[in-house]
Order: C-alpha cells, then structure tokens, then sequence
C-alpha cells in the first residue's frame, strides 16, 4: 500500500471514531468505551505503521464472511452464489487464533458477515473477547431477540448493522414478506437497550433516490440509527443488470454522500468507498482482505478468487500471497465499469492473474 493511501485511510478512519463521538453526546451510556476504542484505534495505526517499516503493509479493515447458513433467500444475493462449498467451516479455535493475530497486526475493525452471522453465536462470543477490534455484525435482524439485544448490550465492541432496502415494500420483495416488519421489532429491542446500531442499504438503480432522500435517512435517524453503510450493487446473479447504478447515479453518489455528512447526525459509509479520494479499489489489501467461510483469503467478498487459506497459514504469511500482490501492482488495469465492484467487472483477468 502506498504509504499516502495508507495514510489517508488511517486519517479517514479516525475521523469517523471521533464523529461517532460527536454524535453519542456526553450522555451516551456507552461513551467511556468509545474512548478507548478511539485510543485503541491511534495504537493499532502506530503498530501497523511499524511494521511498513519492516516491510509488511497491514490494512486496517478485514470483511470476514464467518458462515454461509442463512434464515433468508433474499434475491440477488452473491453469498449464496460465492460461497457455496463442500467445506466445513472454519472451527472457533481458528476464528480465535486469527483474531488473535489480527490484533496483533493492528487490524482494528473487522466486519462480520454472512451467511447470517447472528447463526454463529459461538463466533460472535469469541469475538467479543478481543475488545481493542471493533466488529460491526451485517445481520438480517429476524434472529434478534431479547436476549441478543443484551447481548450486544454487554459487548460494545460488537456492533449491530441491520439490512434493510428501503422501505416494506423494497425491504420485503427482495427479502421476503414481513421481513420489514421483524426488522423494526428488532431495532425496537436495540432502542430499548440504548445501543449503538447501523444499516446497510443496498443501492440500485431503482431505490437510489429513496434511500439518498433527507426524508428517508432522517426517517431512520429518528428511529435510532447513527451508521449508514450504502453498498453499490453487483450483478452476481445473472439478468440483474438493471440494477446497477447508471454513470450519472454513480457520478453524482460521493456528493450525496457529502451532502449526507454535513446535514445529518450519523455516520456515512459507501461501499466501495471514494475511489478518486483513495486513488483506487481498497481491495486486495489496500486496504481491506475479504476472508470466506472456509478460510480462504480473497480480494473482496466479490471476488471469490484465493491462491491462499488460513486453515493452514497465518495472516502474516496470507498479505504476502502472490495473487494478492499482481492486484496491487496492476492495479491502475482494473477499471470498475460496470456493477460497484472493480474486481467483479474484470474477473477474467483477476482469473488469469491467479492461473
């Protein structure tokens, strides 16, 4: 990683600790944790600066993709087409001994996902364990429940992010019937626990101006949400090319997104980021790793291509896998195009950058 990438990323992501603070407000039950979190978050940025230094560039971000059982089939999803294998998957052992090295890398956030990661409550215990990473958890939400809520109550390090695609009638054609309406039980029980929650709304061409619209972001501001995650579309499934955000929807999304930040309480993250601002994709370990059930290191979550698998290595020794390093150093060929994900758009090449 160029260390002015490595730099901005870092600055990018203290920005947004100290914004959540902001946002809490001196009441914030949960504030003398959020504290640390940022302390802890200056430390790892100084341990993964350290280790530049000795040659071994550590992004700050892992996606783990920690299971693929889901309660749901929501159209378009690319787990379910991605992450189909005979495998077993990881045993908690390993996800101890590789968040375990994570912190000891420096990696400081790691984004639980599925699958439906509320299925691996074993996972998420051991998770809650290693208090210096922050986990937000990308749930559906319908196995949410009292006892959860307290759970993630108790663990502040883990931090519910819940889908949802708009409102009832987008939330439930791609997720299915009454799915909106569990959802909203579920952040009911978050509220009631006064707990520090996201959503992760998935943008297409067809709900882009309703999920980017004052009236809906400040609808969910209202109901207790302070992170917004916005992920572009990619058209896994075949025939979903309609989708995709148009050029012009695409042009104009990082000025919404600013609008977003300066007129509303909350944090505001689009997936895959600001590309212009970070000279490029964050994939490949620019920025962030995509790890699948089974353990093997990817990418991103969209590009399921691995020449290594942390059943039998370490961390250290995956950020040194040749596949990973031909995307970083040919990286100016890959053009996004077409569906939110560079790498998707181009995985024939990536294909030949593996064979």
């Amino acid at each position: 990683m160029l260390f002015k990438q490595r730099d901005l990323l870092d600055k990018e992501i203290l920005a947004r600790f100290s914004q959540a603070l902001s946002i809490m407000g001196s009441s914030y039950p949960r504030l003398p944790f959020y504290l640390k979190a940022l302390a802890d978050q200056v430390k790892a940025q100084k341990l993964r600066k350290r280790y530049a230094q000795q040659g071994l560039e550590v992004p700050p971000i892992l996606i783990f993709s920690i299971t693929r059982r889901c309660n749901l089939n929501c159209a378009g999803c690319y787990s379910r087409v991605l992450h189909a294998s005979s495998q077993p998957e990881l045993s908690i052992k390993r996800f101890e001994e590789i968040f375990s090295e994570a912190a000891s890398l420096g990696i400081s956030v790691v984004l639980l996902a599925g699958g439906e990661p509320l299925v691996r409550r074993e996972v998420l215990n051991c998770a809650a364990s290693f208090s210096r990473i922050l986990f937000p958890v990308f749930t559906n939400g319908l196995l949410l429940d009292e006892d959860y809520a307290g759970w993630f109550a108790d663990h502040p390090n883990l931090l519910p992010v819940l889908s949802l695609e708009g409102r009832m009638e987008e939330t439930d054609l791609r997720r299915g019937k009454g799915v909106f309406q569990q959802v909203g039980k579920a952040l009911d029980l978050l509220n009631g626990h006064k707990l520090f929650w996201g959503t992760s709304l998935t943008l297409t061409s067809e709900n882009y101006s309703l999920l980017l619209s004052d009236a809906y972001v400040r609808g969910l501001i209202q109901q207790g949400c302070k992170l917004f995650f916005f992920v572009e579309y990619v058209p896994i499934q075949e025939n979903s090319e309609h989708l995709v955000l148009s050029d012009l929807q695409k042009e104009l999304l990082s000025q919404r997104i600013k609008e977003l930040k300066s007129s509303h309480p909350a944090l505001f993250v689009p997936l895959p980021g600001d590309e212009d601002y970070f000279e490029g994709c964050l994939a490949a370990g620019r920025g962030f790793l995509h790890i699948n059930p089974v353990g093997k290191v990817e990418p991103c979550p969209f590009a399921p291509f691995s020449d290594v698998d942390l059943s039998f290595t370490s961390i250290r020794d995956a950020l040194s896998s040749p596949l990973l390093a031909k995307i970083r150093e040919q990286h100016h060929l890959l053009s996004e195009g077409k569906g939110g994900c560079a790498l998707w758009a181009n995985r024939s090449l990536v294909q030949e950058l593996l064979d």
